[in-house]
């Protein structure tokens, strides 16, 4: 019985160390932007990123995505289940903000970014046959565990967003 105790102070005790840790080592926040040069007109590209039925052709780990018109300010809901690796994840992606081929911001509902707003934006090439995309957000996770939700996050929304993007970029360039 002492045995135990000592082993269930001894893991409390190390929980401490690492939740105080991680407030000195961890921001308590992620910001993530990635960015991809797309050769097409900014208005092609927003075919695929203002139309979020075209998103499960270039959003990688999406299981699931039905969209719902009509219910969001900017016009459009989606139900989605996107697959993380080992479990999948059911949210809403509301659409917040849509000016066509230049930026596309939506709130994302349920989940571990529950609340966040992500924007993709188009920046168009000086040639004007060229579209920079930049895709980003930014969390402050809460509670006692959220520095290390964040660590967390930040590469794995780093690594989506990067992965997709590539994916828009191989998809769009490739029918050129």
């Amino acid at each position: 019985m002492r045995s135990l105790i000592r082993l269930i102070v001894w893991l409390m005790g190390l929980g401490l160390v690492v939740l105080i840790g991680s407030h000195w080592v961890f921001s308590p926040q992620y910001t993530v932007a990635a960015e991809v040069v797309i050769q097409m007109a900014p208005e092609r590209v927003w075919a695929h990123v203002g139309d979020l039925s075209r998103w499960p052709s270039w959003v990688k780990g999406l299981e699931r995505f039905d969209v719902v018109p009509g219910t969001g300010q900017g016009g459009v809901t989606a139900n989605a289940r996107i697959y993380t690796g080992f479990q999948g994840i059911d949210l809403v992606v509301r659409v917040v903000e849509s000016l066509p081929d230049l930026r596309l911001r939506y709130e994302i509902h349920g989940g571990p970014q529950n609340g966040v707003t992500s924007t993709i934006e188009l920046h168009p090439g000086q040639d004007g046959r060229s579209t920079r995309v930049r895709w980003s957000e930014s969390q402050t996770p809460p509670g006692l565990w959220g520095n290390l939700k964040a660590a967390g996050l930040k590469s794995l929304v780093t690594t989506h967003h990067e992965e997709s993007l590539n994916q828009l970029k191989f998809t769009l360039e490739r029918a050129i």
